[in-house]
């Protein structure tokens, strides 16, 4: 008669020894499940130097050691983005203090300004003397919280030095319409 399929594998030394016997279930206990999936502090630290040593782990285990793995990587990401937000909100803080008691932006302002802005056709409005410095670099604009502000040049370069992506280049923006312009001339 053929052995089975555990008892080949045993012959082989492919598997393990069955248990002697079963073990005896008791009465289930009435504490309250834990919030860790009942693994106390510092479960993991013996599957991880497992894993490390290459030693056989089982599913559960490989279960376990992954899932604190990614809750160990998404506390790091959380981390970072609160980092990242509080020097946001930082540099927002300082750009505002500056922008606030300075913008020359007219609320009665008719005249459209177009310009480039991270990739974007974005517009101001500007009365005819703001647009005119605007056009000759005697004025500037900065970006903030979802607004452009119109600011005189030593404004500008004070937070230039803060965040210099909240400055738009206005300059560049001019020369790209002109070697536009340029362009079409020679066509024609």
């Amino acid at each position: 008669m053929s052995k089975s399929l555990q008892d080949q594998l045993l012959e082989l030394g492919l598997a393990k020894d069955r248990p002697a016997g079963k073990r005896k279930r008791g009465k289930p206990s009435r504490r309250k499940p834990r919030k860790d999936g009942g693994r106390g502090p510092g479960a993991t630290a013996g599957l991880e130097a497992k894993a490390r040593a290459g030693a056989d782990l089982t599913l559960e285990e490989a279960f376990r050691l992954r899932e604190e793995v990614e809750k160990s990587e998404a506390r790091a990401a959380k981390r970072r983005k609160r980092e990242e937000d509080r020097r946001r909100r930082k540099i927002n803080e300082s750009i505002r203090a500056i922008v606030e008691p300075n913008r020359l932006n007219d609320a009665d302002a008719e005249e459209a300004r177009y310009f480039m802005y991270k990739g974007r056709i974005r517009k101001v409005h500007v009365t005819a003397e703001q647009l005119e410095g605007l056009n000759e670099n005697r004025l500037g604009l900065v970006y903030l919280m979802g607004g452009y502000h119109i600011l005189e040049p030593g404004h500008v370069d004070a937070v230039r030095q803060i965040s210099s992506e909240h400055v738009v280049d206005l300059a560049a923006d001019t020369d790209a319409d002109d070697s536009g312009s340029a362009d079409e001339a020679e066509e024609a």
